[in-house]
C-alpha cells in the first residue's frame, strides 16, 4: 500500500470559448476591419516550457498500453532517456532521447493560469524524427499507429492568440507555425475568462476513426482558467511532500501549512531537480514560471483568508447569493477532466479480441474510450476474472456489469501497479479459459501471483479524484478526441446550467463535443452532496458502450472527521 496525503484549502457557467469570425469573411461580407486592435491588458504574464514527447504509457493495472503513446509535459518533468538526468543536472535533452521523470504519472499535461493572464508558452518538439521508435513494453504487444508527420504544435482551442504566429498551425496563406523535431517555438496566448480548454496538436489532423491523428495517440491537454487574482496549488502529493509543507499543529491538533513552503537544496530533491521549487505552489512566484502540472489543484482567493471577491461573479457583485451556492466566494477544489475516445491502444488479452467469434462480442467492451489517460473497459476485466487474475481473480460470482464499476470488486479504474496483472500470460488464447495453462492462482505455480508487486504513483494511483465532505469543488471537463459525442454524467451530485443565474435549472448531466469544454460546480454544499454522504461517486459518460469501454472515474469523498491521510491500494 502507498501512503496518500490530501490536505484542505486554506480557510475560507459552464463557459466555453469559440473562436470569432476570421477577417477574410468579415471583408467578404462588407464589413470595415479596424486598422489596430488594442490588446487587453495582462495581469500577469505566466511561462510554461512545454515539450512534446513520445511516452510508453499504460492504462490500467491490468495491463492494456501503448509503447508509442505521446504525450505534453513541462520540460522540467522530462529527463535523458535510460540516465533518467533531468537538464538541471546535465541531462540532454534531444528528440526521442527523452522520458517522464519515474516519480511522474503519465497523464494529460494540464496548466493552470487566472482570468487575465498572458500565457507563454516555450515549446519544443522533443518526439523522436522517426514514428513508433519504442519497442513493445511487455510480451509482443506491438502498436505502430503513430502517423510518420512528425511535426507538432501547442494549440489551446479558445485563449486569445496574442499573435498569428500562435496560433500553431500551418493554413491559408498564414506562416507556418509548427515545429519539426527538435525545433522550438514561442506562443502567447490571453485568458480571457474562467473555463477549460482543450489544447490540442495541429500537425497531424486526420480525422474520424483513424485515430485522430496525435490526438488517438495522446497528444492533448487542457488549459484550466481559474477566477481572477486565484491562487493555484496542488491539490494531492505525497506523505513526504506534505511533511515538508506542514509547521506545526493548532491548538485543536489540525496540521499547519504553509501554501509557500519549497524543497529543500538536499538530496534526493536536488537529483530530482526540485531544490528550491514550490512544494505546493503550482507557479513559481519568483519568475511566474508553471512548474507542476496536475489533474487536481486547491484554488484560493486572492484575500487575506483566501476567499474570493464579490466582484468574481456577476450575482454576487450585485450583491446577491445563488442560494445553491453559499459557498462560492471561499477556496475551490479544481478537478480536471480530459475525455478521450478511439485510442490506439493494445487489449490486455489481444488473441481475444482476434478471435472469429469474439473479435465481434468484444468490440464494443475493449478498453478504448479514457478519462486522463486512464480506462477501465468491461472486456479485458470479465477476461481476467475468467483467467484468475487480477483483483477480481477470486470473485465466483462476478457477471458482466454486475461488478465491472465496483472498486472492491477490480480495484479503482486507471490503477497502476509494478506488473500489470496480465505479465506473463498476455498471449492467452479463448480456449485457456477451460484450463489452468493461463491461470494465475497457487495451483499453478508457473502462473501464480507477482511477488513483491507493488501500486505506482503514490500521489496519483489512480482514476479517483480526492474531497472532503462539504468541500466546493469545480470540475473543468474537456473532450479532446476528433468523432464522438459524450454526456458527462455524475452520480449524487448536481450543478446548474448557469451559476450566475440563481433560477437556473439543476444538472448531473451535459452532453460534450469534441473540441469543447465546460465547468461544473456543484451546488449544495459541493463534494458529498446536501447530505454530506461520503464515499465514492461515479462520473463516466451517459452512453453505455463508451462507459463499458473504460471511460469512467470516482469522486472518492472523505468524511470530514477522517485525519487528512488515506491509503490507496
Amino acid at each position: 500500500m502507498q501512503i496518500l496525503a490530501l490536505f484542505k484549502p486554506p480557510p475560507g457557467e459552464r463557459m466555453h470559448r469559440f473562436a470569432g469570425v476570421t477577417a477574410l469573411a468579415l471583408l467578404g461580407a462588407g464589413y470595415a476591419i479596424p486598422q489596430a486592435v488594442q490588446a487587453a491588458p495582462c495581469a500577469r504574464t505566466v511561462t510554461a516550457n512545454v515539450v512534446a514527447l513520445d511516452q510508453p504509457t499504460v492504462f490500467n493495472r491490468l495491463g492494456a498500453q501503448n509503447p508509442n503513446w505521446m504525450i505534453y509535459a513541462l520540460r522540467r518533468d522530462v529527463v535523458q532517456k535510460g540516465v533518467q538526468l533531468p537538464e538541471s543536472l546535465g541531462g540532454v535533452l534531444t528528440p526521442g532521447n527523452v522520458e517522464l521523470r519515474p516519480d511522474k504519472r503519465t497523464r494529460p499535461l494540464v496548466l493552470r493560469v487566472a482570468e487575465g493572464d498572458c500565457l507563454t508558452v516555450n515549446f519544443t518538439n522533443l518526439l523522436s524524427p522517426i514514428a513508433n521508435p519504442n519497442n513493445p513494453i511487455q510480451d509482443n504487444l506491438v502498436n505502430d499507429d503513430q502517423v510518420a508527420d512528425r511535426v507538432a504544435g501547442f494549440h489551446p482551442q479558445g485563449l486569445e492568440r496574442l499573435n498569428i504566429a500562435s496560433d500553431s498551425s500551418f493554413v491559408g496563406v498564414n506562416a507556418n507555425s509548427l515545429v519539426a523535431p527538435g525545433q522550438s517555438a514561442v506562443y502567447s496566448f490571453y485568458a480571457p475568462h474562467e473555463g477549460a480548454f482543450s489544447v490540442t496538436n495541429l500537425g497531424a489532423t486526420i480525422g474520424g476513426d483513424q485515430t485522430g491523428g496525435t490526438g488517438g495517440m495522446g497528444l492533448f491537454g487542457m488549459i484550466a482558467v481559474q477566477p481572477r487574482g486565484a491562487k493555484i496549488y496542488r491539490g494531492q502529493v505525497t506523505e513526504e511532500e506534505m511533511r515538508l509543507a506542514t509547521g506545526g499543529t493548532t491548538p485543536a491538533g489540525q496540521p499547519i501549512i504553509d501554501y509557500e513552503a519549497r524543497y529543500p537544496f538536499s538530496q534526493p530533491w536536488i537529483a530530482e531537480g526540485k531544490a528550491g521549487l514550490p512544494v505546493l505552489n503550482m507557479i513559481n512566484t519568483v519568475n511566474n514560471e508553471i512548474v507542476h502540472s496536475e489533474i487536481n489543484a486547491v484554488i484560493a482567493g486572492p484575500n487575506t483568508d483566501g476567499s474570493f471577491p464579490p466582484s468574481t461573479y456577476p450575482l454576487e457583485s450585485a450583491g446577491k447569493r445563488n442560494p445553491v451556492l453559499p459557498n462560492r466566494l471561499e477556496p475551490f477544489r479544481d478537478f480536471a477532466s480530459v475525455f478521450h475516445d478511439e485510442q490506439s491502444n493494445t487489449q490486455v488479452f489481444p488473441r481475444w479480441y482476434l478471435d472469429p467469434v469474439l473479435v465481434y462480442t468484444l468490440a464494443g467492451v475493449r478498453d478504448g474510450f479514457m478519462i486522463n489517460y486512464g480506462s477501465g473497459g468491461i472486456g479485458s476485466e470479465i477476461i481476467a476474472n475468467r483467467l484468475h487474475t487480477g483483483p477480481m481473480h477470486d470473485c465466483a460470482g462476478c457477471a458482466y456489469e454486475e461488478f465491472f464499476l465496483a472498486s472492491q470488486t477490480v480495484a479503482d479504474p486507471g490503477a497502476l501497479q509494478q506488473f500489470p496483472a496480465n505479465t506473463g500470460i498476455e498471449q492467452c488464447l479463448p480456449t485457456a479459459i477451460a484450463g489452468p495453462t493461463c491461470w494465475r492462482d497457487p495451483v499453478n505455480l508457473a502462473n501464480g501471483p507477482i511477488p513483491g508487486n507493488f501500486a505506482l504513483f503514490s500521489e496519483d494511483p489512480s482514476n479517483v479524484h480526492h474531497a472532503y465532505t462539504g468541500d466546493f469543488v469545480k470540475i473543468r471537463n474537456v473532450h479532446a478526441a476528433v468523432k464522438e459525442q459524450h454526456i458527462f454524467h455524475l452520480h449524487n451530485h448536481q450543478w446548474v446550467f448557469n451559476p450566475n443565474d440563481d433560477n437556473a435549472n439543476y444538472l448531473d448531466a451535459q452532453e460534450i463535443m469534441p473540441g469543447s469544454g465546460h465547468t461544473y460546480e456543484l451546488v449544495q454544499g459541493g463534494a458529498g452532496n446536501r447530505n454530506k454522504t461520503a464515499g465514492d461517486a461515479i462520473f463516466h459518460c451517459h452512453f453505455y458502450p463508451h462507459f463499458a469501454q473504460g471511460m469512467w472515474y470516482h469522486i472518492r469523498n472523505h468524511d470530514v472527521m477522517e485525519t487528512g491521510t488515506v491509503l490507496a491500494v
